[in-house]
């Protein structure tokens, strides 16, 4: 009976947490629908809102900010044209690279594994420096290669997929080898099938850092139609309604990715050895 009430209490506590953390999500969706006169009478003179429900529903907010602002559209794709080559680009080099980790020996592999993790434990403030001199020799500033590269060649999809390999049996390697299989057998009939909830947690990751990419796009992006879509909030002003309609557009992509693959991304995770 107590271990009923325990669990009942731990329940409780976890849905009141969740709604505690979903609701600045809500308040955002619901406010976008708000009228520009209601948003200011809310939000007048710096004062916080905790309006959910609209007086009125309308639509105008997205209205302008799809049809009166070009620039948003042109932000947006920006960060469709960073993201998707850098998930693509990062998913091919790490999982070579986790397949070399973790089937080849090499001299050096020990002191290049340990390397891989002091970059990963490294701010990214740290790592600007020296992307930024080799950006400025490779004549790369105010492109968005200067933000692609370095991010295809981020080290924790290395890590990730590597520790994600290692879980994999053994018997499915020799059993493979036995019947005359070469590595590019073994990694694209073994190995790839069997990792696809690590790709999957490796894919949505690396989607939310570079859908929210901030410092390194200050750094090698001055130009403002080159920017993604994560620096754009921040010029809007003072415009509440396009704040809270152009934030909604903003979180859908990444939402959606999460949902459908959340599963993948919990179990990948657990698989990998990382943990929560």
């Amino acid at each position: 009976m107590k271990d009923k009430w325990k669990k009942r209490i731990i329940m409780i506590l976890f849905l009141g947490l969740s709604m505690i953390l979903l609701y600045p999500l809500l308040i955002t969706f619901t406010n976008s629908f708000m009228s520009n006169k209601e948003l200011l009478r809310h939000y007048a003179f710096g004062k916080v809102s905790m309006y959910v429900i609209p007086e009125e529903v309308t639509f105008s907010g997205y209205i302008e900010l799809l049809f009166t602002r070009p620039q948003y559209l042109v932000l947006f794709w920006n960060s469709v044209k960073i993201t998707i080559p850098v998930i693509i680009g990062q998913t091919i080099v790490s999982l070579l690279a986790a397949y070399g980790f973790t089937r080849t020996r090499f001299r050096g592999k020990k002191f290049i594994w340990e390397s891989y993790i002091v970059m990963m434990l490294l701010p990214v403030q740290v790592a600007l420096v020296p992307n930024y001199i080799v950006i400025q020799k490779l004549q790369l500033m105010d492109r968005l290669a200067a933000l692609i590269l370095p991010g295809i060649f981020n080290p924790f999809g290395a890590f990730l997929l590597t520790n994600f390999m290692r879980e994999i049996p053994e018997e499915y390697i020799e059993a493979a080898e036995i019947d005359g299989a070469g590595h590019k057998v073994i990694l694209m009939q073994i190995f790839i099938p069997l990792l696809k909830p690590g790709l999957f947690a490796l894919t949505i990751l690396t989607l939310i850092e570079y859908w929210n990419l901030v410092e390194p796009v200050l750094v090698f992006i001055k130009d403002a139609f080159k920017q993604p879509l994560s620096i754009y909030l921040s010029y809007i002003g003072e415009d509440v309604r396009m704040i809270f309609a152009a934030s909604c557009f903003y979180m859908i992509p990444v939402l959606l990715v999460f949902l459908y693959g959340q599963d993948d991304l919990v179990q990948g995770l657990e698989r990998s050895g990382i943990k929560g």
